[in-house]
């Protein structure tokens, strides 16, 4: 009996094949994705390496615009000379440069732009830092300055026993949420910081103040000061300031990025007390139109305010307190309202109004010189002497260079 043929069918080898196609396949498909890993980690590096490139050069440059003998802040194109706008090269085993990309001042705010790229791929990367240098700004010489030969005020009539204008130098309300009389303050006890009450530049006329009541009649009793009074008819005060040394800081403040602009439409009153800032965050707003501004009772503001255009401010409604400066110009002026209100700190005349008193107080003003409330708009960078080593506001780095 013969036995069945045995049958070669394939089958193994097909299945051979299959695995080893596969295999392959994985094996291509691990390749790709190691080169892609590779190309995305070597991408991160080249980002990274711009972007250290960019810190490096942030850091250079800040150095020298942070250095007190640093001659040329506030002017952009001398300050791209003197720092140099050239590429500068890092010896790190590739070609890395960082170059400064922009720099621009508005007003005490220095904005910086540093570029870092790879020079053989482009890569790049901008890092951004804003200083804040502080803004400056002249000394107040009393509670009231009023620059201007048609320069006039006055006082009410509705308490012997009120000081409308006192240039002693008082301490600022304990709280923010005070009210009646706990918004008065309190007298600072060393009497050095004390100044003028009135203080009348350019205008030294006998019937420049109305010191009276409406009638005109004499109220000396309600100012306050050392001096009470002073004038001249000099351009400019005892300490050298002329009315352009303010209005070059207001205008500084006013191109501010972070200035508050109001608008008053012709006749309208409008309340600025929600734009007021606080003690500790105080704002800078400016004011422009024709019409009135009123201060609401029950508000606590602080920082400075510019007002400028024919505007007449005034309090009105419960207890307001005001601590900083506040500017007048083209036209603005002061009258008592119907409210109380305490200000503290000074505030600037910058054009007397030949038709009408600048500061026409009475009722329940009162404006006091406040050293402290000064002092706080310059620890905010808003006031004073500017700051030796200018503080960084922001640092971050820039995605869309469009802004």
């Amino acid at each position: 009996m013969n036995a069945p043929k045995s049958t070669q069918r394939g089958t193994v080898l097909v299945v051979s094949l299959i695995i080893l196609a596969m295999a392959t396949l994985i094996g291509v498909a691990g390749m790709n994705g190691s080169f892609i890993q590779e190309r995305i980690a070597g991408n991160q590096k080249q980002t990274t390496e711009a972007f250290m490139a960019a810190e490096t050069g942030m850091s250079e440059v800040l150095g020298i615009l942070r250095d007190a003998s640093f001659a040329h802040w506030g002017d952009s194109e001398e300050s791209v000379k003197a720092i140099g706008d050239h590429d500068r090269f890092l010896g790190n085993g590739q070609v890395v440069a960082w170059r400064l990309a922009d720099l621009s001042y508005q007003g005490g705010i220095a904005r910086v732009r540093i570029q870092g790229e790879i020079i053989a791929t482009g890569t790049q990367r901008i890092v951004e830092v804003e200083l804040d240098r502080g803004l400056g700004g002249p000394t107040p010489e009393s509670a009231y300055t009023c620059y201007g030969a048609d320069c006039t005020t006055r006082t009410g009539s509705n308490s012997n026993n009120a000081i409308y204008y006192d240039g002693r130098d008082w301490q600022v309300p304990t709280g923010t949420s005070c009210s009646g009389a706990g918004c008065n303050g309190t007298i600072v006890a060393d009497r050095s910081g004390d100044k003028a009450g009135i203080y009348l530049i350019g205008n030294d006329a006998n019937d420049a103040i109305g010191t009276g009541n409406q009638d005109g009649n004499n109220r000396p009793d309600q100012i306050q000061g050392d001096p009470p009074v002073r004038q001249t008819d000099a351009s400019v005060s005892t300490g050298g300031v002329s009315a352009g040394d303010w209005q070059q800081y207001a205008d500084a403040l006013i191109s501010r990025s972070d200035t508050g602009q109001i608008d008053v439409n012709t006749g309208n009153t409008v309340d600025v007390s929600q734009f007021l800032g606080s003690r500790s965050a105080p704002a800078v707003n400016h004011v422009t139109g024709t019409g009135s501004i009123r201060l609401s009772g029950n508000t606590h503001g602080a920082g400075v305010l510019i007002v400028s255009g024919d505007i007449e401010i005034f309090p009105a409604n419960g207890t307001m307190t005001f601590e900083g400066l506040i500017i007048l110009r083209d036209g603005a002026r002061l009258s008592s309202g119907s409210g109380t209100a305490n200000v503290f700190g000074s505030i600037i005349s910058l054009t007397g109004n030949e038709d009408a008193v600048d500061a026409d107080l009475g009722g329940n003003f009162s404006l006091k010189y406040s050293s402290q409330a000064l002092e706080n708009l310059r620890d905010h960078g808003l006031w004073g002497n500017p700051l030796t080593a200018p503080r960084v506001v922001t640092w971050k780095e820039v995605v869309n260079t469009d802004t």
